[in-house]
């Protein structure tokens, strides 16, 4: 167990210490310090539209609709009698045209304002002359109530109300940065215990090392020490997210963009960060495999293609599969080990979906994760000292 612990420590402080361990922590931290405050950055560079005085020239009639019409738009802009930045001639009312004559240009944020004012109040002209009740009006613009019904499962010839399958975009916001997360950190370290592994046995520093340590012993003390480190980024990253979050003002940005939590949002959370960690451990157990079969580093990133092929598989299923969610090919997916952390957490976004295949998918995944390691160590111990040049012959040297 010393043993096991002075491996352990020396490639687990390393790696901590690391510079790009801490550069690309700091970064994906600061980039959520940034998302959370985008409605306050955005803020900072987006000029404020300078207050001008807009001079209308046609009968009251017309300044009744349409200057609350435009000050519901611009508040920048306010109605002049006379002596304005700008004049807006009403040049006929039937139909509506007008002309807009100024001293200086104006924004095209005002301008598009003043469009949207004028087309308002059109259709008001429009809608007077049709001689239609408040009554009338008011229902033209009422949304038609439909009550989507589906037939119940009792055979009885009823229907009931459908299930909602509109997928909440906070949710999905979640699932992507979770996916990104994960695809970015199962490539960084699944190539630096690779390389580790293949390093130490290209260099032949490898003799000493299993003088005095058991093979076995020596490579779960780096493959533990690395999945360590990559589960502290995470949390890191996670707590980094959550200070940022409380921090901000999330109230008026989930308004801003239209974002709203709902009963899966805590779920998605929580089942994300744990696929995310079983991804990484699942991922590294295989990389290690995939690097005992490498002597020369020059057959590294030949040994890594299996990781990186799976991992592109899965990342691409699970952002392809977000608008259809509910689909067969995805829920068969999800149940495959190495596409199960990148896929699982995306049935989460179809409101019905209960614990129960999550829990499922936690299982397959642990099974997967003791099998990798078990096959890590047998083909690291039968092959740690070979000198053997191709991965092919490794393999089938193992075989043997």
């Amino acid at each position: 167990m010393n043993k096991f612990m002075t491996t352990f420590n020396l490639t687990f402080f390393s790696k901590l210490k690391a510079k790009s361990f801490l550069i690309t922590t700091l970064i994906i931290i600061a980039g959520m310090f940034i998302a959370f405050n985008l409605d306050k950055i955005i803020g900072l560079f987006d000029s404020d539209d300078e207050e001008i005085r807009l001079e209308v020239e046609a009968d009251e009639t017309f300044l009744s609709v349409f200057e609350p019409t435009l000050q519901s738009y611009d508040e920048t802009i306010e109605i002049a009698g006379e002596d304005g930045d700008a004049v807006l001639d009403i040049v006929n009312t039937d139909p509506l045209e007008a002309e807009l004559r100024m001293n200086e240009e104006i924004s095209s944020s005002q301008e598009e304002s003043i469009q949207l004012a004028l087309n308002e109040t059109n259709r008001a002209y429009v809608l007077q002359t049709l001689e239609l009740s408040e009554e009338e009006i008011s229902q033209m613009y009422e949304e038609v109530p439909v009550e989507f019904l589906v037939a119940s499962d009792n055979e009885s010839g009823s229907f009931e109300a459908a299930d909602s399958d509109e997928t909440n975009i906070l949710n999905m916001i979640i699932f992507y940065f979770s996916v990104i997360l994960m695809f970015i950190i199962i490539l960084n370290y699944a190539s630096q215990i690779a390389t580790e592994i293949a390093n130490e046995k290209s260099s032949r520093v490898i003799e000493m090392i299993v003088s005095s340590i058991r093979p076995t012993q020596h490579l779960m003390a780096k493959v533990f020490a690395m999945i360590s480190v990559s589960v502290i980024q995470v949390g890191l990253i996670t707590a980094g997210g959550l200070i940022a979050f409380y921090f901000s003002d999330t109230s008026a940005l989930l308004d801003q963009f239209g974002l709203e939590t709902n009963d899966q949002t805590l779920k998605i959370v929580v089942y994300c960060i744990i696929f995310v960690i079983l991804g990484l451990i699942l991922y590294l157990s295989v990389a290690a495999m995939l690097g005992s079969f490498i002597n020369r580093m020059e057959d590294l990133q030949q040994g890594l293609m299996p990781v990186t092929f799976l991992s592109m598989i899965g990342y691409f299923i699970a952002l392809g599969g977000m608008s259809f969610a509910d689909n067969i090919a995805v829920t068969i997916t999800s149940y495959f080990p190495f596409f199960t952390p990148f896929v699982m957490p995306l049935r989460l976004l179809v409101n019905d979906t209960g614990h129960m295949p999550m829990i499922i998918g936690i299982l397959i995944m642990v099974i997967t994760i003791i099998i990798a390691l078990s096959l890590a160590g047998f083909v690291y111990k039968r092959s740690v000292l070979s000198t053997e040049s191709g991965i092919i012959k490794n393999i089938k040297r193992i075989k043997k």
